[in-house]
């Protein structure tokens, strides 16, 4: 099956991440370990929504906030701190309708928790491909560019509206929350970087990436494995996996018949297929796309995955695919 991401090693510079430097308590709401633990039932194994190993999410319901998710981390290493730290700092900062809202956090000995709003509809890959317990949910072709619009202005957001420009280097389908209203919200911030053109910027706690990032490959820009080192177009070119798996609705890197891995960009743009409406769209779809918004989308995809030079910023995007949206209502389809 597809790779999945491990979390990576991370150095810091001391003098910008001591316990004694703009400490979380200041930007948020800290919650008591006996609250979370009775909104969870002593961390009920059925209250579980995703997660595994050192980091699980349960759904739980805090008085006075009302359905909340409760992201914990078992400590287990420094790196796993530094992430902790990172996600809160980041996140109790960030105010945008397409970012998953922070409710708070706890610190309990080697236990930490991030508590967010619960987001009804789970994650965008589920939605788009099913869980062991759900199937997919049907996704009209006018949902699913409103989704992408919606990621796309969380990234800018994020990029450029923010006092702490962020580079998110974990967008894919997992980690877009969707409502009950399908508004997807970026989450799992835990990654993060700050932007490396913005040093004239008010600085974060400084978080500096290794040599051995390891994050899942399917979504990873081939320029990674040439020079060791991402981009500031990283997230641009996961985001275009992404919208390949919306408009595709096969997984970023998918078992063939013939049970081989085969990664979803590849088979999309082979010499078969060459990105042709008809031979790599989700069949539900067919017919249902206006050409004119398909030519805007499609090209917004290809420019998305391609080299770091020729890669849009997030804000092109967000026009682009806008403009798709105003051709599909224009069609009538």
């Amino acid at each position: 099956m597809a790779p999945f991401p491990c979390l990576p090693f991370f150095t810091t510079t001391k003098s910008k991440t001591t316990s004694n430097s703009n400490p979380i308590e200041q930007l948020c709401h800290r919650f008591s370990f006996s609250e979370l633990q009775a909104a969870t039932n002593g961390f009920m194994p059925s209250l579980i929504v995703s997660g595994e190993g050192q980091c699980k999410v349960y759904k739980a319901h805090l008085k006075g906030h009302g359905d909340v998710a409760i992201k914990h981390f078992e400590i287990k290493s420094p790196d796993r701190d530094i992430e902790f730290r990172v996600e809160v700092e980041i996140l109790c900062q960030l105010h945008h309708p397409n970012v998953v809202p922070l409710v708070g956090f706890c610190e309990h000995k080697n236990d930490k928790f991030v508590v967010y709003d619960y987001v009804s509809n789970g994650s965008l890959h589920d939605c788009l491909h099913g869980t062991n317990k759900n199937s997919a949910v049907p996704l009209s072709w006018i949902q699913r560019l409103n989704i992408c619009i919606g990621v796309a202005r969380g990234l800018h957001y994020i990029y450029f509206e923010t006092k702490i420009p962020i580079m998110h280097r974990a967008v894919k389908s997992s980690n877009v929350l969707l409502d009950r209203n399908l508004v997807p919200k970026v989450a799992d911030f835990g990654l993060c970087k700050k932007h490396p053109q913005e040093e004239s910027r008010p600085k974060p706690p400084r978080v500096e990436l290794r040599e051995n990032l390891e994050v899942s490959l399917e979504y990873m820009e081939p320029e990674y494995f040439m020079t060791g080192r991402l981009s500031k177009k990283f997230d641009v070119y996961s985001f275009g996996v992404v919208m390949l798996e919306i408009v595709c609705r096969k997984e970023a890197c998918f078992l063939t018949p013939g049970g081989d891995c085969e990664y979803l960009v590849k088979w999309a743009f082979d010499d078969e297929r060459k990105g042709v409406l008809e031979k790599i769209v989700d069949p539900s779809l067919i017919g249902k796309i206006a050409p004119s918004c398909w030519e805007v989308f499609i090209e917004i995809v290809q420019r998305c995955l391609a080299s770091v030079e020729e890669r849009p910023t997030m804000g092109e995007v967000v026009m682009i695919l806008e403009n798709a949206f105003l051709l599909q209502e224009r069609a009538h389809v």
